[in-house]
């Protein structure tokens, strides 16, 4: 097995865990009056993330407030601490379809053919991170 393929198998099975695990999550929710009630509370933080990601979110750290990716918390003047373990969700991404030789198919107008799929990716809570101090030159 190759380097390439070996991360693959790794990706794919960390998605199955945590999938699993969302299943698992999303049932205590929706079984359970009073976490039903802590899940409703923390989702307001995360107005603009699915239901999905808020829940993905929760089950890996419900004290979460504020997330954002790497480069996000940069732009932001924010550093994420070395050694923290960010939490995964899923991204929308578009990939191009490829037939059986591996080729990509062009739609009627000549275009690349796009399909919309999902990639795991990951955030970072603001307690993860910290202000990136000013260089001052004297």
């Amino acid at each position: 097995m190759t380097v390439k393929q070996d991360r693959k198998e790794t990706a794919k099975q960390q998605r199955k865990e945590l999938r699993e695990k969302l299943a698992e999550t999303t049932e205590r929710i929706e079984s359970d009056p009073q976490t039903a009630e802590e899940f409703e509370v923390f989702a307001q933080r995360f107005p603009t993330y699915s239901v999905k990601n808020q829940t993905m979110i929760w089950m890996q750290n419900e004290n979460a407030t504020i997330c954002a990716g790497f480069r996000k918390w940069k732009e932001e003047g924010r550093q994420v601490r070395k050694g923290e373990k960010g939490l995964r969700i899923f991204a929308p991404t578009k990939r191009k379809v490829k037939d059986a030789e591996g080729n990509v198919i062009k739609d009627d107008k000549g275009e690349d053919e796009e399909e919309a799929g999902f990639i795991m990716v990951t955030v970072f809570d603001i307690a993860q991170t910290d202000p990136v101090e000013e260089e001052t030159t004297d």
